[in-house]
């Protein structure tokens, strides 16, 4: 069934994929690398590539052989979208870099532009390289969950400083041309024509391939001294789940040991095919794609609109945190607030934020006033006169919201696209109070705007192309992560909180320790657990909804119970990080005690969880980390296949999107729909999504005193994939389950919501 998807996710083939040779007056041969945009190293280019080499080494006329890259790009690496069909590449690619390698005429490397990861290798496995002074060179393979396969672990060694080399591999950083030319890595820079040096270069030098030089007696020393540890040592402390950079250390150490240049590779070559053929590098390949993916969304196809001035209304935390995100990539801003105050308040926080960066020397004076400058505050509409889009950050009051709108319409030019930042109100709703509703789209930011990486932009149902293409262009310009989603309650990442937050808070009511289901939380890889991320972001938000809407037992898509807990701490006014307690000398007060950086469960809360209980005749039980990680990230996932279900995301990768940049979603993991279908499998988690579903039906139809909840009754499109993969049908490689199985619903007309559409 799967495979009748097939021709819809078949990539297509690019035009030129080869490489091809001349030969140079002077007698020096050329080949070069030609695999639009960025040359990778796709099998038919190696192919290619082994074909070619040996007619330069043949051709008598030949005196040396120059290696370089079509266009403005040297090589920017392994063909990535072939890893989902290929085992290894290590023992096809060595093939191709011994022939350079162990040439009999002088091989150089023209590095013209960019070098990553087998690009860089291509160039180690010259003699020689010589390149541009403006180009970069890096190795990030490790960002991908991989090691570069391309003998660059046994090859960088021997002609860099061993810190350089585990600097580069463990964080794939960039390195400029002439920092790599004083390390070793570059024999020459070029100022001019980097071909014609690189020939020139070959014509005066012997060969002298990288593979026969020893790694140097002080890189020896400082690996049996410890260097190597320390680099694995930080690279565990940033991201704790990689199995990339143990891999790394274990190539390096081969490469630093005794052991020959071909014994180096050989670790090397079984070490890539682990990591290559495992899950957590398909995870972060599936990132990789999907950070690409969710800036093309379906049936948008208009040019966006010229963003030249943009005006804000609200100068708070996230108003003034948008103004920076523009004013940082030089776009003019018109900051406007209701009261002199207020937008005083603001422009002061603002000013902090980057005169602190100027202290540091993060930022010059110079560059200090010129991003001030380019914010205008003001209070008056007569102001967006001339701006080309409005971003709408006051608070979450529909109102409210509703007479900013009409107030913006009053002023603004007829197409000026009109937006407002909500966390969860219904756009459409706030859109109708305009004349034009089809200039209106959500923009979602999260706190604080100017340093969190995702943005969710929200399609109203009247929305325009023009306007829906200038969102994500808009999110593009400011460097975002930006993802189309539908105007659904909570819209997607909301949503899929809701149950997470409500289980997090269930599981303590049952007996487990508030520090536990953090600590559970966490080692599962998430930046944060939910109960510390409920004093961070606030304990009263959906309190204080409740309190204005009459209902404290109300229940929606983006909130629900147990409450009693959280409802306690509000009416003590204490609602996390942001409500300081000078008696006890607390910086924050609300399910933890805070004092700065460090926290405890404040022993009153606890008191108050044991007085909950007994009031709901609740016997306390263990609960295990296993069943916390279940419940918590269970019905999460199962939010995003309804979601997906009803047409609110275009694709599941988008939602892992969301979860990554937006909710600390551990990468290594690849989002939560990848982890559903990789990791734990679709079946094991409708089992236990029915297990636990069943459990809390007993508990609300038995106890008066708990509130009914459906978000662990199974998703109807996560039962057919369950049951699609369970049966052993697969889709095309690297194509999700669900995402096959949607473009058959939608291609059958079956599909429903914005998205519904091929």
């Amino acid at each position: 069934l799967l495979q009748a998807a097939r021709g819809a996710f078949s990539t297509r083939a690019l035009a030129a994929m080869s490489t091809s040779i001349s030969v140079r007056p002077d007698g020096v041969g050329i080949i070069t690398l030609n695999n639009p945009p960025v040359n990778s190293l796709s099998q038919a280019v190696i192919a290619s590539f082994k074909t070619e080499f040996p007619k330069l080494v043949h051709d008598p006329k030949v005196k040396a052989i120059v290696v370089t890259g079509a266009g403005k790009m040297f090589c920017g690496g392994a063909e990535i979208k072939e890893f989902a069909t290929i085992k290894t590449v290590g023992s096809t690619l060595g093939e191709a870099f011994d022939l350079m390698d162990h040439s009999p005429k002088t091989t150089v490397a023209a590095i013209n532009g960019l070098a990553l990861g087998g690009g860089l290798e291509v160039a180690l496995a010259c003699h020689y390289r010589v390149a541009s002074d403006k180009i970069s060179v890096a190795l990030p393979e490790v960002m991908l969950g991989l090691l570069p396969g391309g003998q660059g672990t046994q090859r960088l060694p021997r002609v860099a400083p061993l810190p350089m080399a585990i600097e580069m591999m463990l964080t794939g950083k960039q390195i400029k041309a002439p920092q790599a030319h004083k390390a070793g890595i570059i024999d020459m820079l070029s100022k001019d024509d980097v071909v014609s040096d690189a020939a020139a270069f070959a014509l005066a030098n012997p060969p002298k391939p990288v593979s026969k030089r020893p790694v140097s007696h002080q890189n020896r020393m400082m690996a049996a001294a410890g260097a190597l540890e320390s680099g694995l040592l930080m690279a565990h402390n940033q991201a704790p789940q990689m199995l990339a950079p143990p891999a790394i250390i274990r190539c390096l150490r081969a490469a630093c040991s005794n052991r020959s240049f071909e014994e180096g590779v050989a670790v090397e070559r079984e070490e890539f095919t682990q990591l290559l053929t495992g899950v957590q590098s398909a995870a972060l390949r599936h990132l990789f794609f999907a950070e690409r993916a969710c800036q093309k969304v379906p049936g948008v196809n208009a040019a966006p609109a010229p963003l030249k001035k943009v005006g804000i209304v609200g100068a708070g935390l996230m108003g003034g945190g948008i103004a920076m995100c523009f004013a940082q990539k030089g776009i003019p801003v018109v900051l406007k607030d209701a009261k002199q105050e207020w937008l005083d308040a603001g422009v002061k926080k603002i000013s902090e934020l980057w005169g602190s960066q100027a202290k540091r020397g993060r930022l010059t004076q110079e560059k200090y006033k010129g991003l001030m400058g380019l914010i205008k505050p003001t209070l008056r509409f007569e102001d967006f006169a001339d701006v080309d889009m409005v971003i709408e950050a006051v608070p979450e009051i529909m109102d409210l919201k509703k007479e900013v709108f009409l107030e913006i319409e009053k002023f603004c030019k007829p197409d000026t696209i009109i937006s407002t930042n909500t966390s969860g109100l219904n756009i459409d709703d706030i859109a109708k109070v305009l004349k034009d509703p089809s200039r209106v789209m959500g923009c979602h930011f999260f706190s604080p705007a100017n340093v969190m990486q995702l943005l969710e932009n929200i399609r109203t149902k009247d929305a325009s192309e023009r306007t829906l293409s200038t969102g994500m262009a808009m999110g593009k310009l400011i460097g975002k992560k930006t993802v189309m989603v539908g105007n659904c309650d909570g819209f997607v990442g909301n949503r899929m909180v809701a149950p997470y937050a409500a289980e997090a808070r269930m599981l303590v009511e049952e007996g487990a320790e508030i520090l536990q289901v953090d600590v559970a939380a966490q080692e599962f890889g998430m930046a944060m657990g939910p109960m510390s991320l409920g004093d961070l972001v606030g304990q009263e938000l959906f309190w204080k909804q409740r309190k204005a809407l009459g209902d404290m037992k109300r229940q929606t898509k983006t909130y629900y119970g147990p409450y009693e807990l959280v409802d306690w701490l509000c009416e003590q006014g204490r609602y996390g990080m942001k409500t300081p307690d000078p008696k006890i000398k607390a910086t924050g007060r609300g399910l933890f005690i805070h004092r700065g950086r460090d926290k405890t469960v404040d022993p009153e809360v606890t008191a108050k969880v044991e007085e909950i209980r007994k009031t709901k005749g609740v016997v306390p039980r263990h609960v295990s980390n296993e069943e916390i990680c279940e419940r918590l990230f269970f019905p999460l996932i199962n939010e995003g296949f309804k979601i997906l279900e009803e047409g609110f995301a275009a694709r599941s990768s988008d939602i892992d999107i969301v979860y990554i940049f937006g909710y600390g979603f551990p990468p290594a993991k690849g989002g939560p729909m990848f982890y559903a279908e990789n990791y734990v499998g679709l079946a094991k988690i409708v089992e236990r999504l029915k297990v636990y579903d069943a459990a809390a039906k007993e508990r609300y139809t038995k106890n008066p005193q708990y509130l009914p909840i459906d978000y662990f009754e199974p998703s109807k499109l996560l039962e057919e994939c369950a049951a699609a993969q369970a049966s052993g049908q697969a889709p095309p490689p690297g194509v999700p389950i669900v995402d096959a199985v949607l473009y058959l619903r939608k291609k059958a007309g079956k599909a429903v919501g914005p998205f519904a559409k091929l």
